[in-house]
């Protein structure tokens, strides 16, 4: 045994002959008192110790403890019953507590957690409220003041993810969940929290700052352009001129005058500024014509005007602006009322403040300046040998844009504005020579012989693309506010010197483009054609150029730039029209019609009038290739046709093409078999049949100007006409009133012809071509309803064919048609058909006798004419006999005429009545209330009928009444005797 092992002994031995000691403090835990038994105290009694307990052990439990503890679930209920199930899921009238997050944090505690000093309890509290926007719209609605508070504050909070977190919340849930209308009250909020991270002091809050000013506009575009423009703009400019290092340095950056940045950063910021500059554009635009607004806001007094005072323009109260707009009219917009209301003011220092127009175009002008001065800073890329870098590239394109659309807002002033501020200065003006000095020594840019160290030289041709197209724009838009402002005062030498250089570049490069090359190749590349879907964006930079003010191609060089342009337009007009590529052919729709409506009125100035002729030629087939499927650019080019062949020159090369239009547009609006087709060949209509009515008119309108009209043309526009199953009843009426005004372009009889075939009407229904699509009754009434409304202006259009020696020269041309058109209809058993025609007819002579009537004193002229005087008394029988009230018909057309014509007329006609109705007592019965009305008419003295004739026409239509053998047509036909006993005063 070793010394330890004795020495544990010797222990153990002395340990149990010593008497029991309390433990040291310190050493362990004690439980309670622990009963055990021993033999050594006296009386044998129960002696207490406390068990020694160990760190980290259980504690063993007592045998009278109790257990307290409690056990539960947390069960989330969506519905609490049938009747409720959509609670809580539509989001509509949700209360705010009932309003959670997915992890259960409600609504309130989301918004107090947005403003936690921990950054990742904020971005909790605003995916929280994302998810609530979500899911409860109608509870957000309900805290929508706090809950854009919330969001807008951390649009500038100092943790980035905290700001991302603000922005998604803000475009993907608070906006939708409001929507603009709900957003509108807190708009000028948001904008002002948008500046304030804008001009924050912090570098990372202002480069995340334009995302979200780009948050906002996503949202709403409108109500952002509204609120606080002028003061936005020039937090832009601000941040382009700081850069990364607030402008302290003393590099190149610094000497153009803005701050070094780099070029991922501030390409973001000038995409940023890009698409605000195009929303305030885009508003100001749309606010521009409504000047009431602006004027009635501003004014401290106006007049409440209504009723008929309103219309005579006369004042009746004068009241405060408070009411001004809402008692005149309809409310401004958003922008027009913020406007009107931040009126500008000048500070110590002479500058304008404020938010009015004359601050935005301040700031505008100024971000002008430094966009400029960026595209200095950024166009270093082409002359470093390390090679071109393509995010600089896309600098120098972004920089181009917004100097643009800065430029249109610097230089918007109407012209009031400038008569009544003279001093104000055009930006374009004090611009062009600078553009003429600096930037066209690198338009357009070639393809770079290289490119920076592992980039793209693809991504970098494509970036120089862009680069060239918004130059041009640029140059563009600068020479057009330069030429109009040299029209209202004179401009510097030195501007006018540089502007046609600038025109003629930006001209040359859109020549360049529409021949196919976009990016010039260089020495070393090749050439980057232009892209198919650029040539729309290409048209309309040479639809501007066209536009501006003929003076600014009266220099050699402007001049001849032109002239190759127009000879580019030329080639993709011919091109397009050739491959029939509907989506080309649109772009240069667009075009022709901003063109050359301008150059007809101008006299062909700058587009030559054989270039103009070329471009007209081509327009019957793009419209046959249109047919009725793009009705819009249709309707374009008829209206283009329309004002180009009014103010045509006689004897022009124009008039000849526009003669050969006229023969090939025929089949557009009906495709009439040709004369000598055989019988039974069917007419079908043409794509204007099936337009709508706005290119309908158009398309009948051109008729009007055309220089000559031919017999297929004549026909189609007739049966395009009487087309009852497409064509609006209005439309006969236009294409009449076309004729009258173009009577010159057609021989007589041709146009003789159009109004009768008008007169005569469309057959009846189960006579014209079949069509499954059909129903009777509704076409039986269209019929009627054209025959209403072209009756009577075709009558009219024939008697102007007449005049005072012969007023019925009209009816004679026209009532062989008519008599030959009847006849055939009634052999047929077309009585609807017949009728219709005998009604034309019935209003021509009561038309042509009225004329005469007037022309010839009381008792008017006697019919010459043995057509007309022969078929009057058949055709008037039917239509007296035949024609309904209700169809849609004149029928005391036929008294007009009586009434009008020669005494000999009324005898023959009350005859044929009379001998026409022994067919049916119904015919019958029309006959007794036609010579009825006779007897009365005859008395009055309105006809002109002898006593004897007409005693044998009533003693005529009595026997045959009795001949019937109807009770009720015997006893109508017996009180003609009362009848005429009481007009004449004398027995029958």
């Amino acid at each position: 045994m070793g010394k330890a092992k004795a020495r544990a002994v010797a222990r153990s031995s002395a340990a149990s002959s010593a008497p029991a000691t309390k433990p040291r403090r310190g050493v362990g835990f004690t439980s309670g008192p622990t009963k055990h038994r021993t033999g050594k105290t006296l009386g044998g009694g129960v002696e207490f110790a406390k068990k020694r307990l160990k760190v980290g052990r259980k504690v063993a439990k007592h045998a009278n403890e109790t257990d307290s503890a409690v056990r539960s679930k947390r069960i989330r209920l969506a519905a609490q019953n049938l009747q409720s199930a959509g609670a809580g899921t539509s989001g509509e009238g949700t209360r705010d507590e009932d309003a959670a997050s997915a992890r259960g944090t409600p609504l309130n505690e989301l918004l107090n957690q947005c403003g936690h000093y921990a950054a990742k309890t904020r971005c909790d509290g605003l995916n929280g409220l994302l998810e609530v926007c979500e899911r409860y719209p109608g509870a957000v609605r309900a805290r929508a003041g706090d809950a854009i508070e919330r969001v807008g504050e951390r649009l500038a909070d100092e943790a980035r993810e905290a700001r991302r977190a603000a922005r998604e919340c803000l475009g993907r849930g608070v906006v939708p969940a409001l929507g603009v209308e709900g957003l509108a009250p807190f708009a000028k909020t948001l904008i002002l929290y948008a500046g304030a991270a804008l001009t924050h002091v912090a570098d990372d809050v202002r480069r995340d700052a334009p995302a979200a000013l780009d948050a906002l506009l996503e949202a709403a575009p409108t109500l952002v352009a509204a609120h606080a423009p002028a003061s936005t703009l020039g937090h832009l400019g601000e941040l382009l001129r700081r850069g990364d290092d607030g402008g302290v340095g003393s590099g190149s950056s610094v000497q153009r005058g803005v701050g070094s940045q780099k070029p991922a950063t501030r390409l973001a910021l000038l995409r940023s500024c890009r698409r605000f500059l195009e929303t305030l554009a885009e508003g100001v635009g749309a606010t521009d014509g409504d000047r009431g607004g602006l004027s009635s806001t501003s004014s401290m007094t106006t007049t409440f005007v209504w009723g008929e005072e309103a219309r005579r323009g006369a004042a009746t109260r004068s009241i405060g602006s408070m009411y001004a707009e809402r008692s005149r009219q309809a409310p401004p917009s958003v922008l027009a009322a913020t406007t009107a209301s931040n009126d500008e003011s000048e500070d110590s220092g002479g500058r304008i403040t404020g938010e009015s127009r004359a601050a935005v175009r301040v700031n505008a002008k100024r971000l002008v300046e430094l966009a400029m001065c960026v595209w200095d800073d950024a166009a270093q890329t082409f002359t470093d040998e390390r090679g071109v870098d393509v995010d600089r590239v896309r600098v120098m394109a972004q920089s181009m844009a917004c100097a643009r659309l800065a430029l249109s807002l610097a230089d918007g002033a109407e012209e009031s504005e400038m008569l009544e501020n003279t001093d104000i200065a055009s930006t374009a003006v004090s611009v062009v020579p600078e553009i003429a000095r600096r930037t066209l020594g690198m338009f357009p840019s070639t393809s770079p012989a290289s490119v920076a160290e592992k980039q793209d030289i693809s991504r970098t041709r494509e970036a120089m693309v862009d680069l060239n197209f918004e130059t041009c724009r640029f140059l563009l838009d600068a020479s057009s506010s330069v030429a109009h402002e040299a029209l209202a005062q004179h401009l510097a030498p030195g501007v006018m010197d540089a502007l046609p250089h600038v025109l003629a570049r930006a001209l040359q490069y859109v020549t360049s483009t529409l021949r196919g090359v976009a990016l010039d190749g260089g020495a070393m590349g090749e050439d980057v054609p232009t892209p198919d879907d650029a040539y729309g964006d290409v048209l309309a930079l040479a639809r501007d150029a066209l536009t501006l003010p003929a003076w600014c191609f009266s220099a050699s060089i402007t001049g001849s730039a032109c002239a190759d342009l127009l000879v580019a337009v030329t080639e993709t007009w011919e091109r397009a029209v050739a491959d029939e590529d509907i989506e080309r052919i649109t772009q240069c729709v667009a075009l022709l019609t901003e063109t050359l409506p301008e150059e007809a009125r101008q006299g062909y100035f700058r587009v030559p009038i054989e270039t103009a002729a070329g471009w007209v030629r081509h327009i019957p087939r793009v419209l046959w290739a249109f047919k009725h499927e793009n009705p819009s650019a249709t309707q374009k080019l008829l209206s283009l046709l329309h004002d180009v062949a009014a103010r045509n020159p006689p004897g022009s090369p124009l008039a000849d093409v526009l003669s050969t239009c006229e023969a090939e547009m025929a089949v557009l609006f009906f495709m009439v078999p040709p004369a000598g087709s055989p019988e039974g060949a069917k007419s079908r209509p043409g794509p204007f049949a099936r337009l709508p009515f706005p290119s309908q008119c158009a398309a009948v309108r051109l008729v009007g100007v055309l220089p000559t009209l031919t017999p297929p043309m004549i026909r189609a526009l007739a049966k395009m006409c009487l087309d009852v199953d497409r064509v609006n009843e209005e439309l006969c009426v236009i294409a009449i009133e076309a004729m009258q005004a173009n009577a010159l372009a057609a021989p007589l009889e041709l146009t003789m012809s159009f109004y009768a075939t008008l007169l005569v009407g469309a057959a009846g229904v189960k006579f014209l071509d079949k069509s499954s699509k059909r129903d009777v009754a509704t076409v039986e009434q269209k019929s009627w309803l054209i025959a209403r409304r072209a009756i009577p202006s075709a009558a009219a259009a024939l008697v102007a064919l007449s005049d005072a020696d012969a007023p019925w020269t009209g009816a004679s041309l026209a009532s062989v048609t008519l008599k030959h058109m009847w006849s055939s209809r009634v052999e047929k058993g077309d009585v609807d058909g017949a009728t219709r025609t005998a009604s034309g007819f019935v209003a021509l002579i009561a038309s042509t006798a009225e004329f005469a009537r007037s022309v010839s004193g009381q008792s008017g002229q006697s019919i010459d004419d043995d057509n007309v005087s022969g078929a009057i008394p058949e055709m008037f029988a039917w239509f007296i006999l035949r024609a309904e009230d209700g169809d849609g018909v004149d029928v005391d057309v036929a008294w007009r005429a009586l009434r009008a014509a020669p005494s000999t007329t009324p005898g023959p006609v009350a005859s044929a009545v009379v001998a026409s109705s022994e067919s049916s007592a119904a015919l019958t019965d029309r006959a007794l209330a036609f010579v009825s009305k006779l007897i009365t008419e005859t008395a009055a003295g309105s006809i002109e009928i002898s006593k004897d004739e007409l005693r044998d026409v009533v003693r005529s239509i009595q026997n045959k009444a009795s001949a019937l053998e109807a009770n009720e047509s015997t006893k109508r036909a017996r009180a003609l005797d009362v009848h005429w006993n009481v007009a004449f005063g004398e027995a029958i």
